[in-house]
């Protein structure tokens, strides 16, 4: 048996996914297996696999479209490997990805998993500076050093692990109990859940995972849908979190609520704006809570009105809109 599987869920992305599997073929590390999750059981994409002539890929078909997250999750609830990791159609692994990684899992017991910092990259694999030092700055990656962090919640809340630069031990998360209600969160939702009784990760402070920003890319088209699975796999961690992580836990909880009341405010849905809030209104008096629950309470055509009206005002003000599309969870 293989050491690691690699879970690559796909949809049509026949511009993207040769790039992905010559990625994963030119790994140092040999000693895996790929199972490649159609989602469209496209015969293009069935033949380019079997083009390649190499067992440790199979292609897998699903009858029918099971969506992003099931797809996904029927990939890793499939693995019989020590270790499990994802490869989205659209990314590339550098080659010492796996290596590194398992090397790590193999000399440190005590973590849960290891994971990696990424590259940015646009559609046709060119660096994306100015993005690549956003997400340093904004995230901190810069101050993180190689070596085990332990707990693990305020690290993820902040976003600075994504599963797509992780690799896992697979007995370290039940996948059969994963909710689905996560949505395209559903990336965190694993993380949390790997980091539950105050696990321990490894760092491996080098670039190795490059992450593709396109058009098309989940991230940046349901953007809604994912504040909403925050909610749900925020929610779900709190009670078995380690004390020292229930402030961050709380607070990301927080704000992702507000964040999607917005959201849904601007977009005149104040009914969905209320049920955002509901998490967060019996923690007490939260004037920015309160606010935004009382315009929920207004005729949409009203509450969509004033929420425009502070948006204009907050891109006047900032240079930018108050909600940022996240980067991959």
């Amino acid at each position: 048996m293989a050491a690691v599987t690699v879970v690559m869920p796909t949809y049509l992305r026949q511009e993207y996914l040769p790039r992905a599997i010559e990625s994963l073929l030119a790994q140092e590390f040999k000693d895996f297996t790929a199972l490649i999750c159609d989602n469209a059981n496209s015969e293009t994409t069935r033949r380019y696999v079997e083009s390649l002539h190499d067992d440790r890929l199979v292609y897998i078909p699903r009858e029918k479209n099971l969506g992003l997250v099931r797809n996904s999750l029927n990939g890793f609830e499939a693995a019989q490997t020590e270790f499990v990791t994802k490869l989205d159609d659209d990314d590339e692994f550098e080659p010492t990805y796996l290596k590194r990684c398992v090397e790590a899992l193999r000399a440190h017991p005590e973590a849960s998993f290891a994971f990696t910092d990424m590259r940015w990259i646009g559609p046709k694999g060119e660096p994306l500076d100015a993005v690549q030092q956003q997400q340093d700055e904004s995230h901190g990656f810069a101050q993180l050093h190689e070596g085990i962090y332990r707990p693990l919640n305020t690290l993820l809340v902040h976003g600075v692990v994504a599963l797509n630069a992780t690799v896992l031990r697979t007995s370290a998360v039940d996948w059969a109990a994963l909710r689905e209600d996560t949505e395209t969160a559903f990336d965190l939702h694993i993380l949390l859940e790997a980091a539950r009784g105050g696990a321990g990760a490894w760092h491996v402070a080098e670039r190795l995972v490059r992450y593709r920003v396109h058009p098309t890319t989940d991230s940046a088209t349901n953007y809604a849908r994912q504040l909403r699975g925050r909610l749900v796999a925020l929610e779900d961690a709190l009670p078995d979190a380690a004390a020292f992580d229930r402030p961050a836990l709380h607070a990301a909880l927080q704000q992702t609520a507000m964040t999607l009341a917005r959201v849904e405010l601007v977009k005149g849905h104040p009914g969905a704006s209320r049920a955002a809030l509901r998490p967060v209104l019996r923690d007490g008096v939260n004037p920015a809570i309160v606010r935004l629950a009382v315009l929920g309470a207004l005729p949409a055509r009203v509450s969509q009105g004033l929420m425009e009206r502070r948006e204009a005002q907050w891109q006047k003000r900032h240079g930018m809109g108050p909600v940022d599309p996240p980067r991959p969870s």
